[in-house]
Formats: C-alpha cells, structure tokens, sequence
C-alpha cells in the first residue's frame, strides 16, 4: 500500500521485501518435512538462502531510510527556499524625518562682538571662513581713529546649511562680549501669501478677458484697465515679498564686529606748572577764537552797510517827526489870533 509524500525508493523496496518475505513465510508455515520430502539435499541450502534474503531485506530497508531522509531533506531545504518570484522581505529602514520640517520657512539671524589681540590676524582668520562656508560679504566697515581702538564690522549672508558652524568658528577668533542668535519663523505667512499670489493670477487672467471682450461703454472699459493696475501692483507686491523670504531664509544674517584689545595705560597726574600753562593757552586761545569772531562779524556787516544807514535814517526822521518837542516847536512859531 502506497501512502501519499512517500518516495519512489520506499515504494520499490517495500515491495520487493515484501513479496520474498511473505513467500519464505508460507514455505515455513507449510512444514519443513513436507515442504522438503523431495529434495533432502535442498534443504540445507534453501535456509542459507533464506537467511541470506532476510540479510538483503534488513539491507534495503536500511537504504531505504537513508534515501528517504535524504529526499525529505531536500525537500525541505526547496520548501524553505524563496521562490524567485516573491520578493524578499524589505530590509529594515532607518526612520526618514517628516516633510513638514523640510517645508517650514525660518529666518535665522546671528550677532557677534569680539575682542581680539590683533585685527588684522583675525580679519584673514574671518576671510578664510567666510571662503570656507561659501557665504556672501554684504558690508564692511573699518574704524582706525587716532583717539579710539581700531575695530571692524561686518554683515555676512550664510548658507543656512553651514549657518551654525560658521558661528560657531567664529565666534573662536576672540573673546566673545556679545553672542546672539534669534530665529523668525515665517511659514504661515509665507503659504498664506502663495495663496493669495494664486488668487492675484486668477483675478488678473479675468481682468485681463474682460478687457480683451469688452464691448460695452468706454467708461467700464477704464474702470477694468483700473482694477487691473491694482491687482497687478498687489500681485507683484506679494511677490516681492515671498521672494525677499525666499532669499532671507535660504541666507543667514551674521553680523560680526571685532575690537582689537590695546595694552592699558594709567593716567598720569598733572604737577601744578602743567596746569598754569594749560590754563594760560586755553584762555588766550579763547581771547584769539573771540577776536577772529569779531572780526569775521565786521567783514560780514561792511556790504550791508549803505542799507543799515538809510535804515537808521529812515527811522531817525520818524522818530524826530512824532515825537513831543517837534510838535510843540511847530506850535510855537505859528502867530496868536
């Protein structure tokens, strides 16, 4: 009987044991001297050969078994394999960060005043960094009086990749009295204004097919060529705007004044005679400021001079013809009735 699963080889050998097996059985169950009454001289030989198909028996049963396992182990071994057309399971991945960061508009703003030993060393310290990072000079300013410490400004537009390490490298070129980073987040303006550019567009494209078909009166035509300065001044205005963004947070602003540290000097007090001669020169360089302005005032009067005189005429006359004593003197000379 063939059970299902079971190899070819099992099938072959089962059967063939079988049948030696059962023949051998019914010669024995027959009886020896019966079976044998003719042939006395077989019968030794027909148990050797008995003996020996039991010996060939037990032999292929055991081959049997051998191959059987064999093929159950390759049959295994093709189950557990993968079919070549089902994919393998995905790998594991490393979780990604969300687009809504990627998305999000953030100006970024940083200010440094150094105090350095030596500005002119920190200055190409600071050109190299700015090489480095590929960020922009915006302006620079360089104040060397005689009377003040020599310092520097500068105003820089970082890439925003690089916007956290370039401050941090330079805020190292000194000792750092004032570090200051600030952040503007502008998202929601920033999609709000896209919207509203969008809306523009489609105002402008009516406006603009409405003008294209007018027909009508010349006075609806001009209130639509009106409408649509407007609109289109809105729209280039919202453009302006979310470009100005675009540029503001693809490129931080640093900001970054350097001071250079001189040695300190004491004051040195003044001795009595210092002072005399101090106060000396300061008076009589007053009195010299004070003769140069008067001097400079009679230069600037003498053009006007021809009119200050008739104007001091003028007034002279008036004041002598209103006044008393003229009046009572013209008075005086005429005759009593």
């Amino acid at each position: 009987m063939t059970r299902p699963g079971q190899p070819p080889a099992i099938h072959f050998v089962g059967f063939f044991g079988f049948g030696f097996g059962g023949a051998a059985r019914d010669i024995l169950q027959a009886g020896r001297p019966a079976a044998f009454a003719e042939f006395p001289v077989a019968e030794g030989h027909f148990f050797r050969k008995v003996r020996s198909m039991k010996c060939f028996r037990l032999a292929a049963v055991l081959l049997a078994f051998v191959l059987g396992c064999s093929e159950a182990g390759e049959r295994a071994a093709k189950t557990a394999e993968v079919p070549p057309n089902v994919a393998a399971p995905p790998a594991k991945q490393k979780p990604q960060p969300s687009g809504e960061l990627s998305r999000r508009k953030i100006i970024y703003n940083a200010s440094l005043d150094l105090l350095v030993d030596n500005l002119s060393e920190a200055t190409t310290k600071l050109e190299k960094l700015v090489q480095d990072h590929q960020a922009l000079l915006a302006d620079s300013e360089l104040n060397n009086t005689q009377h003040a410490h020599p310092s520097a400004t500068w105003r820089l537009r970082v890439p925003v990749d690089t916007f956290a390490d370039f401050v941090k490298q330079a805020a190292k070129l000194g000792e750092a009295l004032r570090d200051k980073t600030d952040s503007q987040d502008v998202t929601e303006k920033y999609f709000d204004y896209q919207v509203r550019i969008d809306n523009k567009k489609v105002q402008v494209d009516r406006l603009q097919k409405i003008i294209k078909e007018q027909t009508g009166k010349i006075s609806e035509l001009l209130e639509a060529e009106r409408e649509l300065n407007r609109v289109t001044t809105e729209l280039e205005e919202l453009k302006g705007t979310v470009k100005l963004w675009d540029n503001q947070v693809a490129l931080a602003t640093v900001e970054i004044v350097m001071h250079e540290r001189q040695q300190y000097a004491p004051p040195v007090m003044a001795s009595f005679a210092s002072n005399v001669s101090r106060t000396f020169h300061g008076s009589l360089d007053n009195l010299i400021a004070f003769a140069e302005g008067v001097t400079l005032l009679v230069v600037a009067l003498v053009p006007w001079t021809p009119v200050i005189a008739l104007f001091v005429a003028g007034l002279w006359l008036l004041v002598r013809r209103t006044s008393p004593r003229s009046r009572l003197g013209s008075d005086a000379g005429k005759p009593t009735a």
